[in-house]
C-alpha cells in the first residue's frame, strides 16, 4: 500500500480493491469483496491521507533492486572483498526517553528526567552480511564531516576492494562536496553510494538499529544531567554493538526469523 499504482502499470496514484486484487498475483482469483475481507483480517483499512505526506517514489523497485544486486554481489565475492552497507544518521538528546515499564498497579510510572536542549548527531553503517556496525558521534553532520565519515568507513575495511553503501537521500549525502572528494581520493574511493526510495524508512534495515538504542539505552537512562558521563556511556553502548553479530540481523531484519 506505500507504492504507488503507477509501478503495476495502472493509470491512477490511488488504490481501489480491484486494483489491488489485480495487482497482487495470489488475489487474482479473489473476488473485490474477497480482497476485502482479506485487508480486514490483515488490518489494512481505508483512512483518509494526510496532506504532507509525500507520493511514493516512483523509481521505488529500481532503487530496491540496485541494492538487491549489491547484496547478491557481496554475498558471491570472496568473504570482505565486497560490502554492503547500510548508512544513516540519528539525533540522541541528553534528556531521557519515556517510554514503559513496570511499576506497581498503584504506583505513578517511572520518571525520565533532564535537560531538554542539549543533543549529539550519530552516523553509522551496518554490514549487512556480518551485522558489524560502524559509527562516529558528532555534534553535527556538515557536508565535511560526512565525508570524513565516509573516509573512516572505508578505511576499516582495508581489504574490501568494492564498498556499496545504501542510505536515503539527505542532501548531505549527495552534496558536491561530498561526491568530489570522493573522486579525488588516493588511491581511488571504494565507495559505491546507492540512494534508497525517498521517504521509505522501512527500506533501511539500520532503522532498527536506532529503535534498539532508543529502546535499550535511551529509554530512561540516567545521565539526563550529567553530559560527560552520557557521552562516555553512550559510547560505551555503541561499542559493545560493533563487532560481527548474527543476532543483530536478525534484529533488524537482515536474516530469515
Amino acid at each position: 500500500m506505500h507504492r504507488s499504482p503507477v509501478l503495476y502499470g495502472l493509470d491512477r496514484h490511488s488504490w481501489t480493491l480491484e486494483a489491488i486484487g489485480q495487482s497482487m498475483s495470489w488475489m487474482h482469483a479473489v473476488s473485490v469483496p474477497g480482497v476485502c475481507r482479506l485487508l480486514g483480517r490483515l488490518q489494512v483499512v481505508y483512512k483518509r491521507g494526510r496532506a504532507h505526506v509525500h507520493s511514493p517514489d516512483l523509481a521505488y523497485s529500481q532503487k530496491l533492486a540496485a541494492i538487491a544486486a549489491a547484496r547478491q554481489h557481496a554475498q558471491q565475492a570472496r568473504p570482505g572483498e565486497v560490502v554492503l552497507l547500510y548508512e544513516d544518521e540519528f539525533t540522541a538528546f541528553l534528556r531521557p526517553l519515556v517510554g514503559q515499564s513496570y511499576r506497581g498497579q498503584s504506583e505513578r510510572g517511572q520518571k525520565a528526567s533532564g535537560p531538554t536542549g542539549d543533543k549529539v548527531r550519530l552516523a553509522a553503517c551496518v554490514d549487512a552480511l556480518t551485522g558489524r556496525v560502524v559509527w562516529r558521534r558528532r555534534g553535527s553532520f556538515t557536508v565535511k564531516e560526512m565525508y570524513r565519515f565516509f573516509w573512516y568507513v572505508q578505511k576499516q575495511y582495508p581489504q574490501a576492494k568494492v564498498m556499496y553503501v545504501a542510505l536515503d537521500n539527505w542532501p548531505v549525502h549527495f552534496h558536491g562536496y561530498v561526491q568530489d572528494h570522493l573522486a579525488s581520493m588516493k588511491p581511488a574511493s571504494r565507495l559505491r553510494l546507492l540512494p534508497l526510495p525517498t521517504y521509505a524508512p522501512w527500506t533501511n534495515p539500520i532503522e532498527k538499529y536506532w529503535l534498539k538504542l532508543s529502546r535499550e539505552w535511551l529509554r530512561f537512562h540516567p545521565f539526563g544531567g550529567d553530559k560527560p558521563t552520557f557521552l562516555r556511556e553512550l559510547d560505551g553502548w555503541l561499542s559493545r554493538h560493533c563487532d560481527a553479530s548474527a543476532d543483530l540481523l536478525h534484529e533488524i531484519g537482515l536474516l530469515p526469523s
